[in-house]
C-alpha cells in the first residue's frame, strides 16, 4: 500500500479471555489500525493505489471521528467521485449493505467509498445521526464535510461529484445532506428512510437529485402514513412523512415539470423529470419488501442501480 496516502497508528486492544481447554493460554492481542491521511501538495499530479476498508481518523470541532475508506487504484489526473455511506441505527460496527459489491464497483468505476461511523456515546435523545438540522445539531454535517475536505488533501477528488447514500436511520440522514449540503453534494440515494414533514430548514442552493427506495411492507419506517418520532429519541425531529408525500415534496422543491409512473405486480416506479438543474426525483416502491435492504430492484443489483443514478449528476454549476 502506498505510504504517502496515510500513516498508521496502532491501537492495542487486549483480549483477556483465555482459550478453553487444557492449553490455558491467552488469546493473541487484537490490533486495530487507525489511519491518518498524509496530505499531498497537489493530489491530482499523483496516482493512487487501492485501499480497502481502512479505518481513518478525522478531527471535527476538536473531536476525533472515524470512517472506513475504500479507494481505487488510479492514474495521475483521474478525478475520483466520492460516495459517503451512512449506516442504520446500531450499525456502526457492521458492514454496510452490499459493502463488498460497492467496493468492487468503486475500483471498476474509479470512485471512492467512505463509510461514516456514528459518534460513540450519544444519548438516545440525541441519536446516532442528527436529524432535522437546527443551529445546535450540525455536528454530523460538519463531519460529512470534513470527510470530503480530508480526502481532498490526499486524493484527486472530483468536487462536482459528491454523493450520499444511506440505510434506515442513515437514509434519514441523507436528507440532511440533501437539505443542508446541496451546495456541495450533487445527489443522494437511499433505502428505508424518510424525513420530517416540516423540516427545520431545507433550501435548495445547488442542484440535488434524489432517489429513494422503500419497501411497502416496512414495519419500522411506515410507507403510507405520517408518524410521530419515538418518545425519548431524537428530540425535536417532529412528525415524519409518509414516503409518497416525501417524494412529492422533493418534486415540488426541485420544481419538476412532469412525472412518469410505471407499475407492475412487484413495484411502483415514479420518476419526476424536468427538475431544476436537469435533475430527477426518483422512487421505487417495492410491493413485497419489508425493512431489509434488497439485493436487487427491478432486476438490477441495488448497489448498481444506486451508482447508475448517482453518476448521472454533477453539481458543477455551483
Amino acid at each position: 500500500m502506498d505510504k504517502r496516502f496515510f500513516t498508521l497508528q496502532v491501537v492495542f486492544i487486549m483480549l483477556l479471555t483465555p482459550l478453553s481447554g487444557c492449553l490455558g493460554t491467552d488469546m493473541p492481542e487484537q490490533v486495530e489500525l487507525i489511519g491518518e491521511l498524509d496530505p499531498i501538495e497537489n493530489p491530482c499530479t499523483r496516482g493512487s493505489e487501492s485501499v480497502m476498508q481502512s479505518t481513518m481518523s478525522v478531527m471535527v470541532n476538536g473531536q476525533e471521528r472515524l470512517f472506513r475508506l475504500s479507494a481505487p487504484s488510479s492514474d495521475a489526473g483521474v478525478k475520483l467521485a466520492l460516495i459517503i455511506a451512512f449506516h442504520g441505527g446500531g450499525g456502526s460496527t457492521e458492514d454496510f449493505q452490499q459493502q463488498n459489491e460497492f467496493d468492487e464497483l468503486a475500483e471498476e468505476e474509479k470512485f471512492i467509498m467512505a463509510y461514516a461511523i456514528a459518534e460513540e456515546g450519544r444519548t438516545a435523545e440525541e441519536g446516532e445521526w442528527f436529524l432535522n438540522t437546527a443551529a445546535t445539531s450540525r455536528t454530523d454535517n460538519d463531519f460529512t464535510e470534513a470527510i470530503v475536505d480530508e480526502l481532498s488533501t490526499a486524493y484527486c477528488i472530483d468536487e462536482d461529484r459528491l454523493y450520499g447514500i444511506g440505510y434506515s436511520l442513515g437514509s434519514m440522514y441523507t436528507y440532511e445532506i440533501a437539505c443542508q449540503l446541496n451546495h456541495r453534494f450533487a445527489a443522494v440515494a437511499s433505502f428505508a428512510g424518510t424525513m420530517p414533514v416540516v423540516p427545520e430548514t431545507c433550501n435548495l442552493e445547488g442542484n440535488m437529485a434524489v432517489m429513494h427506495i422503500h419497501g411497502k411492507l416496512d414495519y419500522i419506517i411506515d410507507y403510507d402514513d405520517d408518524w410521530d418520532w419515538k418518545d425519548g429519541e431524537h428530540t425535536g425531529v417532529g412528525t415524519m412523512s409518509n414516503v409518497p408525500g416525501m417524494i412529492d415534496s422533493w418534486a415540488a422543491r426541485a420544481n419538476c415539470a412532469s412525472n412518469d409512473v410505471v407499475e407492475d405486480f412487484t413495484l411502483e416506479h415514479i420518476t419526476h423529470i424536468g427538475c431544476l438543474g436537469d435533475t430527477r426525483i426518483e422512487h421505487y416502491g417495492l410491493e413485497f419488501q419489508e425493512h431489509t435492504w434488497p439485493d436487487e430492484v427491478d432486476g438490477t443489483d441495488t448497489y448498481q442501480l444506486i451508482w447508475d443514478f448517482l453518476s448521472d449528476f454533477t453539481n458543477e454549476e455551483f
